[in-house]
Formats: structure tokens, C-alpha cells, sequence
């Protein structure tokens, strides 16, 4: 008894532990695609969803991406990486056990993002101070995770609003305002290339020249629907961005992921500031010490990093490819759908406006280029393809309440136990050392030997035992003792004549009760029983 109360007890202990480890209650809930708050996506979702694209939300582990059976159709999005995983002994990349994992992500997981975008998927990871890191340096980037600050700001609202354009250059302000000299196009969507250039401009440039389309509907415009203008899709490579406290993304030198080549799509000013310790001020000097922290110059805020292939220009059409922005509020709603977050849609009207930027632009192009539907007789169709599909990684979202992410957290640990390789052996051990313990504990029977009981089928339970209570299954119990214990074979009983049979039992109810048919109430079988039971004694 002490040994079993023990056991639930350390039981218990480790489940509390893992529970306040991975549950976070109290804390708001934020950045997901399925809530309607002003800091969600859910307005991006909708969009999709309008486009006919197909959408699911992931809640356990990035390794079900090895199950998709169309990567090259499915985008995958993780907006914001809000909790660590859990560190669980797993095989790492070389096939080495690994006790500790890094942030974000466990090797197996990273893997399954690394094969998922080599197979054609499209990655976007959307991050500021979170734990992203492992995800990025397994495709040559890496997040500073510090906070950056920049004299592109919006003035109307605070210098925690950033511009970032979608250019090799940065853009620049003419007072208050972006100064529109500085603007320019995205360093691979504007190209002549067919491979290079972004899929609504080819489709648009295709539309224009064919002579049976003289005008597309906004219902019919598809995946474009955000470059359509009175019947005809004008693509526009120029992008606005807007960001709220961002961090810088850095190239990794010298890193060894392989088969990926990085592109930087969007920078910062030469004026930018990074807050390395994080403590609000800026001080910048010719080193980083004690009195200057901080450092100071132009940094990447979004980078592509695209799988190399052989006669296929970088990052051309076809190919997988990871987005990775520099700020993991990018789409949520109030950014995201300006007009409805000014209108008060997600709340209160707001007394400081947010300003018209290409947030939702850039972000559906992102999703046009990976998912639209191309004949190879006709070219891009403008709609989705048949197996289109965006998940959004809901699995390192903190929840709202308990039951909730509890359930994510049981739904990992299926995952993990069945997907990774070292956890099934763990599983298969711990359940074998399991049964041995079973077996350890279990007392050797007692030697056996036949108890004849013909009241074990117990009149209490007149519904349970109905069909042993009826007299003839009485009856042949009883001959069944009597041919028992006269030593008898089946044979010479039933050969036996009835008065030799009469002589053996010797007792005149019994004898009645075997040699006449007739019913018998409950109490009468009772007092048969009884009377058999006792039969034989003496």
C-alpha cells in the first residue's frame, strides 16, 4: 500500500511540473488565427478562406508535416514563437541522442521544416523576441532578438512604428511622410524573368494579350484580388511595410545548411539602432563594452532563404522557399486590416489612427505565389490549386485558459511518442519495464484444484443467472455429480438402467425431482440446490 500511494505521488509531481512548464495561465492570449482581437490574425484567415483556400491550425508539433502529401501546395505559418518546447531526449540531425534542445523547436521538428520547404512548401516565420532562433539558424539566418529602433517612423502614432519597403534600398521620410524618391520594387517580384517575376504580374501580363478576356470580375480575379482595378489586374511591386517594435535578422557566415542561399528582401536606415541589453537606452560607440551596449547601422528586416536546384534560378518559381520577418506582429488585425481596426471592428475606436500600409499586399502575394493553381498548357489560372492549404502553428501560442492548453500539450506528447524515433523506443522500453514490474509483483497462483459449487450461479441475481436457474440445467449438473463421483465414464453412465441410477442417488426427492418433468417455482430450485449441495456428504 505504501509502495502504490508513492507512486501516484511522484506521478502526480511530474505531471504538475510538466504542467506548470508548459501552462501558462494568466497570460493574454495573442497572434492567433482564430480569435477575433485587434492583436489576431483573423482577418488574414478570412481573406483565405474567401479565396477558397483550405485552412487548419497545428496544435501539437511541426513533425506532421512529414505526413502532408502535397507540400508543394500547402504554406505553412508560424507568427510569433511565445513558449519554448519541452526538452525531450531525441535524436538529433546526426542521429545522436540529444538531452537538451534548442529554443523554439526540438532537431526533429526544425527537420521537418527543412525537408518541408526542399519538398516545395512555403515557410513564414513571422518573430521579434520569441524563441524562433533555432528555426532560422537551421536556414542561415538568425533573430537578434533585441529590440530596433529607426528614424522611419510614424509620427502619428510612436516610434515604435517602423517603415520597412520591400526593396533593396531603405526607404526613406520627407518630414512625416515616406518621401516617395526613396521608393522603389521588391528585388525579385519586379524581374522581366518568367521564373522570377511574381505570379499575379505573369498572370495579369497573360490576361492582357489573350483576346477572349476582355475584363476579369473581382469575384473571379482569385489569388490577385488585392491587385485588381475595374476589370484587369495592375501587379504592383512596391510594398510599404509596417512594423511594430521589430528586432533585426542577421545572415549567418559561414553557416552549414546546405542546400539554402539567403536573399535580403527589406532593410532598415543606415540610422538604425539595435538595444542589445535591452534596458531602453541607446548608446552606441566605436566597440560594444559597459558604457556603449548598443550598435548602430543598417539591418535586415525580412529575409528569403530558398533551396538551391540545378538550371532553376534562386528562389524561381517552383521551388520551396522560407519567408522570415523581423517582427511577429506583422498580420495581426490591427496592421493587418487598417480600415476595420480604425472603424472600431476589434474594439473601440481608436483615438490614433493606423496608416494605410501594404501589410495585407505583400502578405497575399506571399500566399499567391505559393499556392496558385498553374496549367501546363495555359499557365497561372489566377486560382488556387486543388490541394491549397495554410496551417498556422498554433502549438507555441500561449492560451487563455487551462483545459486548453492542457489538451495541446497531451496532443504534442501523442505526437512525439509517435513520430520521433528515439521516443518510440522510450515508449516501447517503458512499456516492457512496465509488464516486468506487473510480472515481479504478481503472486504465484495456488495450486489448483476443481471446487464443485452448483450454487455459484447464485439466486440473488435472478435476471444474470435466468438460464442455470431452469430445472433441467439443474438437473444435469447434478448427474453430472453423481456420474463424478461414482467414478464413471460418459458411456457407462448413460448405459446405466434407471433403477441402478435410483439406487445411486437414494434419495427420493432427488430421485423425483431427475426422473418427473414438471416446473419448479424459484424457492422450490432453491431447496433442489440445497439438497444436491449436501448430496454425497455422508
Amino acid at each position: 500500500m505504501g509502495t502504490q500511494f508513492a507512486f501516484w505521488i511522484l506521478l502526480i509531481a511530474l505531471i504538475s511540473s510538466v504542467l506548470v512548464n508548459f501552462v501558462n495561465l494568466g497570460n493574454p492570449s495573442q497572434l492567433s488565427a482564430y480569435d477575433d482581437d485587434w492583436d489576431d490574425l483573423s482577418a488574414f484567415r478570412q481573406d483565405l478562406v474567401d479565396m477558397g483556400i483550405e485552412t487548419r491550425s497545428l496544435v501539437s508539433s511541426p513533425l506532421l508535416l512529414e505526413e502532408l502529401e502535397d507540400p508543394a501546395n500547402t504554406t505553412f505559418v508560424i507568427s510569433g514563437v511565445e513558449r519554448d518546447t519541452i526538452s525531450l531526449p531525441q535524436f538529433n540531425l546526426e542521429s545522436v541522442i540529444q538531452f537538451s534542445t534548442e529554443d523554439g523547436y526540438s532537431p526533429n521538428e526544425i527537420a521537418a521544416m527543412r525537408d518541408f520547404v526542399i519538398a516545395g512548401g512555403t515557410l513564414i516565420v513571422f518573430e521579434d523576441f520569441g524563441y524562433a532562433s533555432s528555426i532560422a539558424e537551421a536556414f542561415g539566418v538568425s533573430f537578434k532578438g533585441a529590440r530596433l529602433y529607426d528614424t522611419v517612423y510614424v509620427e502619428e502614432l510612436d516610434y515604435n512604428y517602423i517603415w520597412a519597403c520591400m526593396q533593396t534600398n531603405p526607404c526613406g521620410m520627407n518630414e512625416s511622410i515616406l518621401d516617395p524618391a526613396t521608393l522603389s520594387t521588391h528585388s525579385r517580384w519586379n524581374s522581366t524573368d518568367i521564373l522570377q517575376k511574381h505570379i499575379c504580374s505573369l498572370w495579369g501580363d497573360l490576361n492582357a494579350v489573350n483576346p477572349n478576356i476582355s475584363s476579369i470580375s473581382l469575384e473571379k480575379s482569385g489569388l490577385c484580388k488585392q491587385h485588381w482595378n475595374a476589370g484587369v489586374i495592375e501587379y504592383n511591386a512596391s510594398y510599404q511595410m509596417l512594423l511594430s517594435s521589430p528586432t533585426a535578422i542577421d545572415v549567418v557566415v559561414d553557416s552549414s545548411v546546405g542546400v539554402f542561399d539567403p536573399y535580403i528582401r527589406a532593410v532598415s536606415s543606415s540610422e538604425a539602432t539595435v538595444d542589445l541589453n535591452d534596458d531602453g537606452e541607446i548608446w552606441v560607440g566605436g566597440k560594444i563594452d559597459a558604457d556603449t551596449p548598443d550598435i548602430s547601422g543598417q539591418f535586415n528586416l525580412s529575409i528569403e532563404v530558398c533551396p538551391t536546384a540545378p538550371g532553376i534560378p534562386s528562389c524561381g518559381l517552383g521551388l520551396g522557399r522560407a519567408h522570415f520577418v523581423a517582427d511577429g506582429s506583422l498580420l495581426i488585425n490591427a496592421m493587418y486590416d487598417y480600415e476595420g481596426f480604425n472603424a472600431g471592428v476589434y474594439g473601440e475606436i481608436p483615438t490614433k489612427k493606423m496608416p494605410v500600409n501594404d501589410n495585407r499586399k505583400w502578405a497575399l502575394d506571399v500566399i499567391a505565389e505559393a499556392l496558385m493553381e498553374i496549367d501546363p498548357e495555359v499557365g497561372p489560372t489566377g486560382q488556387p490549386s486543388e490541394n491549397a492549404m495554410v496551417i498556422f502553428d498554433e502549438s507555441r501560442h500561449v492560451q487563455s485558459n487551462v483545459a486548453t492548453d492542457s489538451y495541446n500539450m497531451l496532443y504534442f506528447f501523442l505526437v512525439y511518442f509517435t513520430g520521433d524515433g528515439l521516443a518510440k523506443l522510450i515508449l516501447f522500453v517503458g512499456i516492457f519495464v512496465l509488464f516486468e514490474m506487473v510480472l515481479l509483483r504478481k503472486k504465484d497462483p495456488e495450486p489448483w484444484r476443481h471446487v464443485f459449487s452448483i450454487i455459484y450461479y447464485g439466486f440473488g441475481d435472478a435476471n444474470r443467472y435466468s438460464y442455470y436457474a431452469k430445472p433441467n440445467k439443474i438437473k444435469q449438473v447434478f448427474l453430472s455429480k453423481v456420474r463424478n463421483q461414482n467414478g464413471m465414464t460418459r458411456e457407462e453412465f448413460d448405459a446405466m438402467p434407471a433403477r441402478d441410477l435410483q439406487k445411486m442417488i437414494a434419495d427420493p426427492i432427488l430421485i423425483q425431482f431427475v426422473f418427473e418433468n414438471k416446473p419448479y417455482s424459484l424457492e422450490q430450485s432453491v431447496a433442489i440446490v440445497k439438497r444436491i449441495k449436501a448430496w454425497g456428504r455422508t
